[in-house]
């Protein structure tokens, strides 16, 4: 049987330092493999010691990571892809152990899940993986094993047809909620995890970055579950609009008169206001369910190991 045919996909930003190390890494681990990286703006000389060591090299003015993940997207033709960080902590061996699980049974998307015997995350990284992560299970029923790992290997099937449509650092957590969404089967596994080259410095902003993310997950949430999404909301406005609503019913009950006009009035609009979000809820959960109905009969050309049939 073919081995299938890969891309070690790297975006990055000003990583010169690293850069030659994890090409020369991968390259020795998966020496029939494309090495593509995608330099994000860089104003060092990442793009140049990229070639020198013999990789491809793409160009992504738009900061952002997904944004040079989906650039690259459309300059790869092979059946899988390995999406690794260009700065040193996903050792090849990591990526070695993600596509021999695929060829001994193909999945859509293999995510490493970091192990580490040492403390090499930030103060409240670790506390904050965990929030997200049980936010996507409350929300879409399913707990990562590592949300944010930037270790992933993409089946064809998945990668042409998971669109990218964040910006930064949510990508990750945007490709794990859209293989929950699409039913794309996934598999978990432990890899190693170190730290970064020495001499460079994470791009990650905690506060920043995480309040970006935050806001990507409740667009997520919106988007791919709108019946839950505004349905809270409805009984929300429901909850306040009984609550407003107690007192002039009660003076009704007991005096047949309603003294608190204003408050009457604002619990009647509060009723009203809450049914129209529940029915928007409805009606965008019906339309996304026709839409995901036309997607899956799309996908059944694909086999499962994302070969077009």
């Amino acid at each position: 049987m073919t081995a299938p045919s890969l891309t070690i996909l790297i975006p990055c930003l000003n990583e010169e330092v690293a850069i030659p190390g994890v090409v020369a890494e991968y390259q020795q681990a998966f020496p029939h493999a494309r090495i593509l990286v995608v330099d994000n703006g860089s104003t060092d000389a990442t793009s140049a010691r990229a070639r020198a060591a013999g990789a491809d090299v793409l160009l992504e003015s738009r900061r952002g990571k997904a944004k040079a993940v989906a650039t690259a997207l459309a300059h790869i033709d092979t059946d899988l892809i390995l999406m690794v960080d260009g700065d040193g902590s996903y050792p090849a061996a990591g990526g070695k152990l993600l596509y021999d699980r695929y060829c001994e049974s193909p999945v859509d998307m293999i995510t490493g899940v970091r192990q580490t015997k040492q403390d090499v995350f930030r103060p409240g990284h670790q506390w904050g993986t965990n929030m997200f992560a049980s936010f996507v299970k409350a929300v879409f029923g399913q707990q990562p094993g590592d949300v944010f790992s930037g270790l992933r290997l993409f089946s064809r099937r998945f990668y042409m047809n998971a669109p990218v449509l964040s910006r930064g650092f949510e990508l990750e957590i945007e490709l794990t909620i859209q293989a929950i969404d699409k039913g794309f089967t996934t598999v978990d596994i432990p890899i190693p995890f170190g730290d970064r080259a020495e001499g460079t410095s994470s791009k990650l902003k905690t506060f920043r970055d995480g309040s970006r993310i935050l806001r990507v997950l409740l667009v997520l949430f919106r988007d791919y579950r709108p019946m839950r999404f505004f349905g809270l909301i409805a009984a929300l406005g429901f909850l306040l609009g009984a609550l407003a609503g107690a007192l002039p019913v009660y003076e009704f009950i007991q005096t047949a008169y309603v003294k608190r006009v204003p408050m009457a009035v604002l619990a009647a609009s509060i009723m009203i206001i809450s049914t129209v979000v529940l029915l928007v809820g409805l009606i965008l959960e019906s339309n996304l369910r026709h839409h995901r109905e036309m997607y899956h009969l799309r996908l059944r050309r694909f086999g499962k190991t994302g070969m077009v049939e």
